[in-house]
């Protein structure tokens, strides 16, 4: 994503819903935190599994797609 784009969302965001925008910000912070009380290796493993589970997500959709037809 790039900085301009996210910039416009930010300021959209700021002018018509700054409650919104705290809560991305906190919730943005917070994970960004609990992921770095994690160890290298256990951010490699989850990372791994998300992995895994995007490609049998992704292998799931094109069998449901090629079913549908």
């Amino acid at each position: 994503m790039g900085d301009e784009l996210v910039n416009s969302v930010r300021a959209f965001l700021a002018e018509n819903d700054p409650d919104v925008l705290a809560a991305i910000e906190d919730v943005d912070r917070s994970l960004i935190r609990s992921e770095l009380r994690r160890s290298p290796l256990e951010r490699l493993v989850a990372s791994v599994q998300q992995a895994r589970f995007y490609e049998r997500l992704a292998v799931s959709r094109k069998s449901a797609q090629g079913g549908s037809r």
